[in-house]
């Protein structure tokens, strides 16, 4: 894939909000090279061990199955890469046969189906699967389209931490809703019968006396402890808030050496270009100036 393609790519996949819009622009990038290749995203439960969703992309529309099928089924071989998250494997002569386990129907029979792992946190998140047609000749089109693929696995990586930051949040204020309904009740009924304790009568008895103060201590112990509460949860929501606010740095930090990184390896590649095109032929100072010329070039995006 050229520079160009990939560094745009490497943009507007940073800029993708979810898995569709991703996977959507991987498959048109997959479609760029062949028109008949299939691009499908399965989703892993890693505790079960289990694939659970696939997402299937169509003229911009991204089709959702449920899915229950166990990652055992699948080859050892395949098994070991897809946890592994950084290398792709087929599934060579019976690719056609797992593509009917996963439950794809191939546009043409006697294809090769290749998957490559998505992981998080060192455990099996997804992983997404190309099935392209044989070629006699030529790079297969999952060779062409490695790059995009890890563009694509640090772009899922981001988008699945995004959506389980907003679960946790949203977990956690509704504990706390939860908490302060149950504590808010409790309060209510102890002061409901402190209440009727103290208005059954004008002059009421020692036991009376002593439901009344009982009442009383456990109306104090409940309004302790929803305080005490009340900042132990705040902590947390602190606690949390400052860990988003570290893996959002996290992520622009790496965004931000991926680009130093690849606008490096351009010079590095119009550099070897001019050494290539001179091949000793030329003066020494002209090839100088021709790689001062390429370096000095702004890169284009």
């Amino acid at each position: 894939m050229a520079p160009r393609t990939l560094a745009t790519l490497a943009t507007v996949l940073s800029a993708a909000r979810d898995a569709d819009t991703a996977l959507t622009l991987l498959q048109a990038e997959a479609w760029d090279m062949d028109r008949s290749s299939q691009l499908v995203l399965f989703l892993c439960d890693a505790r079960r061990q289990m694939i659970t969703e696939r997402l299937s992309p169509s003229s911009g529309v991204v089709a959702r199955t449920p899915l229950t099928v166990a990652v055992d089924h699948l080859p050892a071989p395949i098994r070991r890469a897809l946890n592994i998250g950084t290398t792709v494997a087929d599934f060579g002569a019976e690719s056609d046969d797992y593509m009917k386990l996963l439950g794809v129907t191939p546009q043409q029979q006697g294809g090769i189906l290749s998957v490559r792992g998505l992981t998080l946190d060192g455990e099996l998140a997804g992983f997404i699967a190309l099935y392209e047609p044989r070629r006699r000749f030529g790079p297969r089109i999952v060779e062409r389209l490695a790059p995009a693929l890890d563009l694509f696995a640090l772009a899922f990586e981001r988008i699945v931490e995004h959506e389980a930051r907003f679960e946790a949040v949203r977990t956690l204020e509704e504990l706390t809703r939860n908490i302060h309904s149950e504590y808010n009740r409790a309060v209510k009924q102890l002061k409901s019968e402190l209440d009727d304790a103290r208005s059954s009568s004008a002059a009421p008895t020692e036991r009376d006396a002593s439901r009344i103060a009982e009442l009383g201590r456990l109306l104090s112990d409940a309004q302790s402890e929803i305080q005490r509460r009340a900042e132990r949860l705040h902590a947390v929501e602190e606690q949390v808030s400052q860990a988003v606010g570290r893996l959002q740095q996290a992520h622009v930090d790496l965004h931000a050496q991926t680009e130093l990184a690849r606008t490096h390896a351009n010079v590095l590649y119009k550099i070897e270009r001019v050494l290539q095109t001179a091949n000793g032929h030329e003066d020494p100072a002209e090839t100088l100036a021709q790689i001062r010329a390429a370096v000095s070039r702004p890169v284009a995006l």
